[in-house]
């Protein structure tokens, strides 16, 4: 294998997958990208098993034997092969410890938010399918964009982009698509990202492709 092979799904839908492709190509690391069609239903069953070893997408390819499961171990990966991923500062910095820890909330939390507003780049709709829960999860994502903007002046996360905004990049998404109520400063944070070349590049793509899952189209 003569570069690492990204295995993605639908780039509407494919949340998970537009993480770690943001970060391979802001790191500049050359990879093939090879599309899958995600599941029509969503049983939660593993539909991926001969590509990944968790049986989902998106897998990275390194070798022969060698394919890295989970967006966020993805993402670490990248950030080995292209340090400037992640904040300046030593290993164990400050700057660093809370962009991981921003990324690791984003991959383990905000359950609520994600299963009233599936991703899905092309759609346009309200708020009003969200829960109380979904709401308050809404809040926090917005509350720690502005403690990280406020605290460090943007344009993104912690300064230039890295791995915490490619992890937060489809939530950025998921404002738009239903119309979330955020801040001014969350506003900017969301303007920043979808002006970004990669962000953009990710939505036009999403924006081409027209097969339907309905599970997230009709709910």
């Amino acid at each position: 294998m003569t570069k690492p092979r990204l295995h993605i799904g639908d780039k509407n839908y494919s949340s998970w997958s537009m993480r770690p492709w943001l970060a391979l190509k802001h790191g500049g690391i050359d990879f093939e990208e090879v599309l899958h069609a995600l599941p029509e239903q969503h049983s939660g069953a593993p539909a991926f098993g001969a590509i990944s070893p968790n049986g989902r997408v998106p897998a990275l390819d390194l070798a022969p034997g060698v394919t890295i499961a989970e967006s966020l171990a993805i993402c670490e990966w990248a950030g080995e092969v292209a340090p400037t991923l992640w904040p300046d500062g030593p290993p164990g910095s400050n700057a660093r410890a809370l962009a991981r820890s921003a990324s690791a909330m984003m991959h383990s939390g905000f359950s609520a938010l994600r299963t009233d507003c599936p991703v899905n780049i092309r759609r346009r709709t309200d708020a009003s399918r969200m829960t109380e829960a979904g709401k308050a999860d809404a809040a926090s994502v917005d509350a720690m964009w502005t403690a990280c903007l406020d605290h460090l002046g943007g344009p993104f996360l912690f300064g230039r982009f890295g791995i915490v905004d490619a992890m937060y990049a489809p939530v950025v998404t998921r404002f738009v698509t239903y119309a979330i109520p955020r801040s001014k400063t969350a506003e900017a944070y969301i303007d920043a990202i979808t002006r970004d070349p990669h962000v953009a590049a990710w939505i036009a793509a999403a924006m081409a492709e027209t097969r339907q899952l309905p599970r997230s189209d009709v709910a």
